[in-house]
């Protein structure tokens, strides 16, 4: 069977406009639906854009609020001790004694107690960025049972909340002593402090304190230069106890 050039030209157009529709109803409408995602991801992200570029136009401003904050809180930390032991207890009430002048008779040191649990930012040493380091408030109570006079109470109290370290006094009991005209007080005082991973406790400085002699029991003899006089005079009492001793 042959076809006509006529019939031929009829197919290769059939042909021609067949592999057409195929592309237009394959890769353009493929494209078309393409390019109405992009145009709905421009739309959901114009306003992103303008909020990013917002931030970046104010980046300085931020940098100098996020400075200033660190520098508040590295100042407020400075008032927290990374822990508090008893001898750091102990120091502490027998400066505060020797300041205000009150005698103190008994202290009773509580074990630490956990606050509540919180994140500080922190700086890397490897690059700017920073990350959020947990820090752990604590609470150490005391119980101080000294005598004082009312004076000497002010003067405490003015003392503790004066402390460079942050202090706050929970409670004060006192009740008159007819006998020396004093007060007697309980005052229970708490001393805080923050524990983290970067802890690194600081050893309160105590005064030095004199260990007394070497010899307590006058067991070693001491040895002193002597002059014959001296030797030929000190013999006899020494004969005169041999004999002493030989006749008992």
């Amino acid at each position: 069977m042959s076809l006509s050039k006529r019939d031929q030209m009829l197919l290769l157009i059939l042909l021609g406009i067949a592999i057409f529709l195929a592309l237009y109803l394959g890769v353009g409408n493929n494209y078309k639906n393409k390019r109405l995602d992009v145009d709905t991801q421009i739309t959901t992200l114009t306003p992103r854009l303008s909020q990013l570029k917002a931030y970046s136009d104010n980046l300085s401003n931020y940098r100098a609020g996020i400075k200033k904050s660190e520098d508040s809180i590295s100042a407020g930390m400075q008032k927290f001790p990374g822990d508090v032991r008893s001898e750091d207890i102990a120091e502490y009430v027998s400066q505060l004694s020797a300041s205000v002048g009150f005698d103190v008779k008994d202290i009773k040191i509580a074990q630490p107690e956990f606050i509540s649990l919180f994140k500080i930012p922190e700086e890397n040493s490897d690059s700017d960025s920073s990350e959020l380091m947990p820090v752990a408030a604590m609470r150490a109570e005391f119980t101080l049972v000294c005598g004082l006079s009312y004076d000497q109470l002010k003067t405490l109290l003015n003392s503790v909340y004066a402390s460079p370290s942050l202090m706050t006094v929970k409670s004060v009991d006192v009740s008159f002593d007819s006998n020396s005209g004093k007060l007697n007080g309980k005052i229970v005082l708490d001393k805080y402090f923050l524990a983290s991973k970067d802890y690194r406790y600081s050893r309160t400085d105590y005064p030095p304190v004199s260990t007394g002699t070497g010899d307590p029991f006058g067991t070693f003899p001491v040895k002193q230069s002597k002059s014959p006089a001296s030797d030929s005079s000190s013999a006899s009492p020494s004969k005169s106890a041999a004999a002493v001793g030989t006749t008992n």
